[in-house]
């Protein structure tokens, strides 16, 4: 599947209204919103068992790859997940809004909603950044 530039393009565009009729801050809030509405609903519908990180996987590569993003997880265990993005969803807000923001906007919902609040996620690669590929490191504390 190739990737879904016009859905991700849809978003875009909305972040950078908002983030113009309102502040970064807005827009951020509202893409986290939306992204949490959208998500929700897509991940209530698989079954998935809240804090299994293979569930995690399951769900969320599957979601990912529907909308035409290439992602792999090269590492998963009982307490630790290694999610990579090795296509950029947002290209048109690079430069726009801090790699970070963006990324807290759906990872913090993904991470809370399908492990749970005793899971955190680190970035230690970024597209933006010039690396190959986004990657985040999901540990249980």
């Amino acid at each position: 599947m190739q990737y879904n530039a016009a859905f991700f393009g849809t978003h875009e565009a909305y972040f950078l209204i908002l983030k113009e009729l309102k502040g970064e801050k807005f827009a951020l809030d509202a893409t986290g919103k939306v992204m949490k509405r959208g998500l929700g609903k897509a991940y209530d519908s698989t079954g998935f068992v809240k804090g299994s990180p293979k569930d995690f996987v399951r769900v969320v590569g599957e979601r990912d790859r529907s909308v035409g993003l290439k992602v792999k997880f090269p590492a998963v265990s009982d307490n630790k997940i290694v999610y990579q993005f090795h296509t950029d969803p947002f290209p048109n807000l690079k430069g726009k809004v801090k790699p970070g923001n963006l990324d807290a906007t759906y990872m913090d919902f993904k991470v809370n909603y399908l492990l749970g609040k005793d899971w955190k996620y680190k970035t230690t690669k970024h597209i933006w950044k010039g690396d190959e590929y986004t990657e985040h490191v999901i540990e249980k504390c």
